[in-house]
């Protein structure tokens, strides 16, 4: 019998369990994770009291992976997991015998440019899928691509260049990269700068190359056999597939050594996470402290009496409307953007700090008796326990983000620290020279403010409609500390603001000359970067473009990359905050491909990008 779960489901599917314990059948519970509250019954439903069950019972269950999934019905269970081959050399393998036969290479006239479109497709479907090891680094979103992703795309080629045969006419590659990175492949990515990403691989593979004879798709791996196979025949396709390396180099992907030690420390921690959540949490056997005993002590004795102190809420306001703006605006108080946005910021750290104020008192009053345990704190001493933030710390009930993001609480409580020591002296002493963009709620809105501060400093001669972002990095400034303090004397900038603080992953900057980007030395995941000043220009004062038409960069620079800003390690857009331009030389470059690898893709396959925090 199959029963599909989902929405009242679970009564058929109890149902007919029931009835093979008597009858010995077999019962097929399927997509379980639609219905995970009746899964935590299934352990007491399959051992029922007082019932005699047939011994060719037998129960099924299908599911995706699923983090509330009942941990005792997993260790009862005999577990099969169906996953795709790893690797390069696997996942092509794979492809030429479930999909790829002899028949499916001749299909198509002119059967040689078939078979290099083909093999050529195959070839991105394996490096996207396996790109997804490396995290943020590969893509933003791991996405699920799979076998129909591959087979419509190869689909549409087949009909293309059957179409281009009649007709007598050359592939229109721009059409092929459209429908295979936009469309069959694109339907599943949301974010802009995977998008980019898959974008770039089309860019660089799929164009009259291919081709070619022995086309390569990594030159700078030249004993790798990544390259179009000579000939007609499946076989030898297979025998060339069999001959790539077991394990894949990041430079077949376009990335620096530099990501394999990415990967690793991303499934070590992974591995330690899930360790932490299934170690036990009660007291030793030699006589030990609770948990919550644990917690309380560490609270009362460290982190509370550690908190910093709140501001006077009713000073806030009167102090704020006496700050002046930036030299050149004569506005005072609320009138200035970036002191509204200081108020803003202060009246959100000031509900962070309450908020944390009074669920480590809770903790004490609870663990005392004077409080009732309510699950809420418990929830919090677990997650003090394992040295985690507890979850109210960092989203509302709505699941929307409150603060900041780090993997430890630790980090957590520094942070809040660091953010404290900036905001207090901004507040007391008035604005920096430099700004730690890690320790704003809302770094966006911090840019948005600047630029309608130099906005209103050119007196009506702008339009904040034609006002774009101007950066220039400072490599002779270089601000080495963890904390965002600055420990160099330093002058606010002639225009805009300086920020300091970020981290370049993927790449670092030369120290000579203006600041290139090169590779960075092995085994260094990241690299301070040195201050950035980030002004505001206009698209129609005098630049001769009138009418606000922005310049396309990507296309009139090549020798720039566009790098983007994230808040986190984690790059989504929620999190990205801005891009700028980088000057770079392209590294890496081959024969066959001096025509499509720019600087601009071979900094962007390797996942190039500026980060407020390392954590």
């Amino acid at each position: 019998k199959k029963v599909s779960m989902g929405e009242e489901q679970d009564i058929l599917g109890e149902a007919e369990i029931v009835a093979a314990f008597n009858s010995g059948g077999w019962v097929l519970l399927q997509n379980c994770h639609l219905d995970i509250d009746f899964m935590s019954k299934m352990e007491e439903i399959l051992n029922p009291k007082g019932v005699e069950v047939n011994p060719e019972f037998r129960v099924f269950i299908t599911c995706e992976p699923h983090n509330d999934f009942p941990l005792g019905l997993l260790q009862m269970a005999v577990k099969v997991t169906n996953e795709p081959p790893k690797g390069l050399k696997a996942g092509m393998m794979r492809t030429f015998t479930t999909i790829i036969n002899p028949d499916f290479l001749e299909k198509v006239e002119p059967p040689e440019q078939w078979r290099a479109c083909v093999y050529g497709v195959c070839f991105l479907h394996s490096i996207v899928y396996e790109r997804r090891k490396f995290g943020a680094l590969g893509f933003c979103v791991p996405y699920e691509f799979n076998n129909s992703d591959l087979e419509a795309s190869l689909n549409y080629i087949d009909k293309h260049l059957t179409n281009c045969a009649t007709l007598g006419i050359k592939p229109e590659w721009k059409a092929i990269k459209y429908m295979t990175c936009e469309v069959q492949y694109g339907g599943r990515i949301t974010d802009n700068l995977d998008r980019e990403m898959f974008n770039t691989y089309g860019e660089l593979w799929l164009h009259d190359g291919l081709f070619g004879t022995q086309y390569k798709f990594v030159p700078m791996i030249p004993d790798g056999h990544y390259e179009v196979p000579n000939t007609s025949e499946h076989s030898k396709f297979l025998s060339e597939i069999d001959q790539m390396p077991d394990r894949d180099s990041p430079n077949a992907f376009g990335l620096h050594n530099n990501a394999d030690l990415t990967f690793r420390l991303k499934e070590s921690l992974e591995m330690i996470n899930t360790l932490i959540d299934t170690q036990p949490k009660d007291a030793s056997a030699t006589g030990g402290k609770t948990p919550e005993a644990t917690v309380r002590d560490q609270l009362d004795k460290q982190l509370l009496p550690d908190l910093p102190p709140k501001w006077n809420a009713g000073e806030i306001n009167d102090k704020i409307k006496a700050m002046k703006g930036p030299k050149g605006l004569s506005d005072v108080g609320f009138k200035v953007p970036l002191n509204v946005f200081l108020a803003q910021e202060i009246e959100r750290f000031q509900k962070i700090l309450i908020k944390v104020e009074e669920t480590m008192k809770s903790i004490i009053l609870a663990v005392d008796g004077t409080i009732i345990m309510t699950p809420d704190i418990v929830s919090a001493i677990n997650s003090i326990y394992d040295l985690r933030v507890p979850k109210d710390w960092c989203y509302d009930p709505t699941g929307a983000e409150i603060s900041w993001l780090t993997p430890t609480l630790g980090l957590w409580i520094e942070g809040l620290k660091n953010r404290y020591r900036q905001l207090n002296n901004w507040y007391t002493s008035g604005r920096p020279p430099s700004f730690w963009l890690t320790g704003f709620f809302n770094p966006q809105g911090f840019l948005t403010g600047m630029k309608q501060e130099q906005t209103r400093m050119k007196k009506g001669a702008w339009s904040l409609d034609e006002v774009i972002y101007k950066n220039e990095v400072r490599p002779e400034l270089l601000i080495n500390t963890e904390d965002g303090s600055i420990d160099r004397a330093l002058s606010p900038p002639a225009e805009g603001v300086y920020i300091h603080g970020l981290y370049l992953e993927g790449a670092t900057l030369s120290k000579k000359g203006k600041g290139k980007l090169e590779d960075p030395r092995p085994k260094e995941l990241y690299s301070r970067f040195p201050v950035l000043n980030v002004a505001a220009q206009s698209l129609t004062a005098g630049d001769g473009m009138g009418g606000g038409v922005r310049p396309r960069n990507e296309d009139s620079n090549k020798a720039k990359y566009n790098c983007p800003i994230y808040k986190y390690p984690a790059r989504t857009d929620r999190y990205m905050i801005h891009r700028l331009d980088l000057s770079c030389d392209a590294q890496g470059q081959s024969s066959n491909q001096l025509k499509t690898m720019t600087p601009a893709i071979n900094w962007k396959l390797k996942g190039v990008a500026l980060l407020c925090s390392k954590d």
